[in-house]
């Protein structure tokens, strides 16, 4: 039985790859989608990995500063990683007491006319992260009202301000196409919710002003195809030059900065035999390892710069008690 519970939220900084491994389209190296909707997603094995990384990395330097040596630092680390995440070797003598779920798009940004760019949603996302919040006892309210998550047509945008506006036209442009725009009270609220989540900068205090709900129909076609495609060139490692035999150039699709995914985590006690841990330490523990190192990087092109993301770790309400 899970007895605490969290949310994860995920903020590009700058673009992301995490790889599916395989591709049946034009672009070579394409980023991990769900299969039912083909909206980008983050596979819970790929962020628990990294995770369960730089909790080695930082639990490690932590005992080390408290006097241990070296030797003595990287066996408790070990064995706290591994009664927390699980043996490293991937044997059945003991369970994680972690679970995580596979991050879900929450904001996806396009460009816009107005305003640089908006952060756009859709009805259905709404509707699953609602039911996800509650499965954390988390209501989706703001200001102790429920949030209506309104209906929209495939010609028009819900805004939560005239920011995004075309200058004395009642239409919003987002990449090629022109929506009818309709402020709504209701995406202002939303804005407001939503905030509490995301990690905060300068862009995400200003949310309201780039806030969109488009319909369900749109928002599949712009997660689809508004997407960063890049031409990369092929190096044979032997000869530092051009690897002509294997075509040359390769395609890799990014998910754009500025995206916002979400994720749960579910804690048990661990079931590691002589190193017994709480549910409760170890929400606290993970809490505090991501409070102090937000910026994770996910996924390939490590060395590009690319991957890099912003996470903000959210309780749930003290709902004890999740079933498996």
């Amino acid at each position: 039985m899970y007895k605490k519970s969290a949310i994860l939220t995920f903020y590009a900084e700058t673009p992301v790859h995490m790889g599916a491994g395989q591709s049946v389209s034009y672009v070579d190296l394409p980023v991990q989608r769900e299969r039912h909707t083909s909206f980008p997603v983050l596979w819970s094995s790929g962020i628990k990995g990294v995770i369960r990384d730089l909790a080695m990395r930082y639990w490690e330097s932590e005992y080390r500063k408290h006097g241990k040596t070296p030797e003595e630092a990287h066996k408790l680390a070990k064995d706290k990683v591994e009664t927390i995440f699980g043996p490293e070797d991937g044997s059945s003598d003991f369970a994680s007491c972690i679970s995580i779920t596979d991050a879900k798009i929450l904001l996806y940004p396009v460009r816009s006319v107005k305003g640089v760019f908006a952060w756009i949603t859709c009805p259905f996302v709404l509707k699953r992260f609602k039911e996800d919040l509650n499965a954390v006892g988390e209501e989706f309210k703001h200001n102790n009202q429920e949030i209506q998550i309104p209906d929209v047509s495939d010609d028009k945008v819900f805004i939560a301000s005239d920011n995004l506006k075309i200058q004395g036209q009642n239409s919003v442009a987002l990449e090629e196409f022109v929506f009818e725009a309709e402020v709504k009270n209701e995406v202002k609220e939303l804005a407001g919710f939503l905030k509490s989540f995301v990690y905060q900068n300068d862009l995400t205090k200003n949310l309201g002003n780039h806030l969109a709900i488009v319909s369900d129909n749109v928002f599949r076609d712009f997660v689809n195809y508004a997407v960063e495609i890049r031409t990369r060139i092929k190096i044979d490692q032997a000869l530092g030059t051009v690897d002509k035999k294997r075509g040359g150039l390769f395609s890799e699709e990014l998910i754009p900065s500025e995206s916002v995914f979400y994720s749960i985590l579910f804690f048990k006690d661990s079931f590691k035999p002589n190193f017994k841990i709480d549910a409760e330490s170890i929400f606290s523990e993970i809490n505090s390892l991501l409070s102090k190192n937000s910026l994770l990087q996910l996924g390939g092109d490590e060395t590009l710069g690319k991957g890099l993301m912003r996470v903000n770790f959210n309780e749930g309400n003290k709902q004890q008690s999740h079933k498996e």
